[in-house]
């Protein structure tokens, strides 16, 4: 965040982004900054603008312009902070005609200048940068827009975020715990903050946590996908591959998605097994190289080749042969099959993680 002076603060401020609870964390530091929380009680109005639909919306922005406008006490400052507004986008309550008229108000008020002392704070998950009270709010204070970052990106910021908690809470946990909970939590920062808070309270008065007290407490929230499912049965995680496949089953996934994701998987790992084992031919090497082209006909990212060929060496050919006539026996029997699909799908699991083998050399030279 930039730093702003107390004495001369600008009149907008805006913190847009999707975790929720770092906006508000950020917005509360200003707002404690400029704002005293000795003088909180009478010098700041909050205004929760999670609005339902238009009609809400409609009357937070008003709500918000009749405090805007009410100078402070006795000509103290004053912050008026408008949180979680979900009508700053382009969604359907955005669209609005009474909100669309009445944000246009806001934009003039802000325009024209807010009274002396007064301050909007605004925390949403997005905003519109084209519409008009984004461009007001731009000329007259400040926007602050976190970072959107890709997925093993998240993974790492919140694994550095859980560790800081747990040392909050006085906590010592080893690596592949501080993991472990990112993996069944997520990487929401609010969820994280409260699975850390009840793992703190359930291990009280002790101050090692063990995996065991994770998968005792805490409550999985993460979303997972196919690729994860793949990716578990790739390095042979069993315990972890069953987590996952629970968990999509509860999120409805498709029970024959799930195992063509797999049948896919494997057919990457052998034919990569057969360009790692140098016995193809120059001709031979081409045509899987072409197999193994992305949906854009591009070649795969070197990190990605790695992680493969770290999975493809932890199977020998014969195994990656026998996943894929189990994956297709499995297909077959959960076509004809009702009520047994979650039985044959770990079943199936079990088959294809079986004994984890030794780490393979690397796909990047193994292709060029």
């Amino acid at each position: 965040m930039k730093s702003t002076a107390q004495n001369n603060p600008a009149q907008v401020y805006i913190f847009s982004g999707e975790d929720e609870y770092l906006l508000i964390e950020d917005a509360k530091n200003l707002v404690n900054k400029l704002i005293p929380l000795e003088e909180q009680t009478l010098g700041l109005e909050i205004i929760e603008a999670q609005a339902r639909n238009a009609a809400e919306a409609g009357a937070n922005i008003v709500k918000c312009i009749e405090a805007l406008r009410t100078p402070g006490f006795m000509g103290a400052r004053k912050a008026v902070w408008l949180r979680g507004a979900n009508f700053l986008d382009r969604g359907i309550i955005a669209r609005a005609n009474e909100v669309t008229e009445t944000l246009g108000l806001l934009a003039d008020l802000v325009k024209t200048g807010l009274p002396k002392g007064n301050i909007l704070v605004v925390t949403a998950k997005a905003v519109d940068k084209v519409a008009s009270f984004f461009k007001a709010c731009h000329a007259k204070g400040e926007i602050y827009q976190q970072t959107a970052l890709k997925p093993w990106e998240k993974d790492k910021a919140a694994i550095v975020f859980t560790r800081s908690l747990l040392l909050k809470n006085k906590l010592q946990a080893p690596q592949n715990v501080i993991a472990a909970i990112v993996e069944m939590v997520g990487t929401d920062s609010r969820h994280l903050l409260q699975e850390v808070n009840k793992l703190a309270a359930y291990i009280h008065p002790a101050q090692k946590v063990s995996e065991d007290d994770v998968f005792a407490i805490v409550s999985a929230a993460r979303e997972n996908n196919s690729f994860n499912l793949a990716d578990a049965v790739g390095f042979r995680d069993l315990s972890k591959a069953i987590a996952i496949l629970r968990q999509l089953l509860f999120q409805k996934e498709s029970e024959i998605g799930l195992v063509m994701g797999l049948e896919s998987r494997f057919r990457y790992l052998l034919i990569l097994k057969e360009m790692m084992s140098g016995k193809v031919t120059g001709e031979e090497k081409s045509a899987l190289q072409s197999l193994m082209m992305t949906k854009k006909g591009l070649p795969p990212h070197p990190s990605y080749l790695e992680k493969m060929a770290k999975q493809a060496g932890l199977f020998s050919a014969r195994e990656l042969e026998s996943a894929r006539e189990a994956i297709l026996e499995t297909r077959l029997k959960l076509v004809s099959s009702s009520g047994l699909e979650k039985i044959l799908l770990e079943k199936l699991l079990v088959k294809l993680c079986g004994h984890r083998k030794q780490t393979g050399k690397s796909a990047v030279k193994a292709i060029a």
